[in-house]
């Protein structure tokens, strides 16, 4: 019953409103910028990283370097279930938008842009993968090509099932790269960023493709 009001209120407020924009998150009338309305705006403000990330791994890493935007709290981290769970494609847009102010922050150089990629049973279920969206979106903001060039060669299980070293070892060895990247600095690009194995395995894969640097962004950590 409480799923049918909304969606009725929901449909009231686009017959009353069709000329107004509404918020890609969370339904409000959209009145700010980046896609989102006021609440959504302010409140994801609160979360901003400041800073590049700097970890201490439990190997030497194959990325360079490590970027966020956001902690994985809060109106960010709503954004990143509701890409990645909801089918709510449109906020690659919004993550995208952001992503690409951190770039002109930190002055972030580099020639190709590449997503995480996922396994191909669980694009097949999920029908996309988030990270390649984001990519998309940044490619036509930054007019940066993209690339969806490293593979998942094994399924593994989700990363969100593993403590933190754990994690490392589910996901090695799993990425393969066959483009010949000579020479290029290559933007890695996901939604979250969690331990950084992940980030390093592909990144790996990219290095043996000779790609010269590897910077990682991605919208929360």
């Amino acid at each position: 019953m409480g799923k049918g009001i909304c969606e009725a209120v929901d449909a009231l407020f686009y017959i009353l409103f069709p000329e107004k924009n509404f918020c890609l998150n969370c339904g409000r009338l959209q009145e700010e910028k980046f896609g989102l309305c006021p609440y959504c705006y302010t409140e994801i403000l609160k979360c901003k990283l400041y800073t590049r990330i700097l970890n201490t791994y439990p190997i030497k890493v194959a990325f360079d370097e490590v970027y966020s935007v956001f902690k994985y709290e809060k109106v960010a981290k709503d954004i990143v279930r509701r890409l990645k769970y909801k089918e709510k494609l449109e906020l690659s847009k919004v993550m995208a938008l952001f992503m690409k102010e951190t770039i002109e922050e930190n002055k972030i150089k580099f020639d190709l842009i590449v997503p995480i990629p996922i396994s191909k049973k669980r694009l097949k279920l999920r029908g996309y993968n988030q990270a390649l969206l984001i990519a998309k979106e940044l490619s036509k903001l930054t007019f940066i090509p993209f690339n969806d060039c490293i593979e998942k060669i094994k399924d593994t299980k989700s990363q969100t099932l593993f403590k933190d070293e754990n994690r490392w070892y589910n996901v090695k060895g799993v990425f393969d790269c066959k483009e010949n990247l000579q020479g290029k600095t290559i933007l890695l690009v996901d939604d979250v960023f969690t331990t950084g194995a992940t980030a390093h395995y592909a990144s790996e894969a990219l290095k043996k493709s000779k790609a010269k640097k590897v910077i990682v962004l991605t919208f929360a950590s």
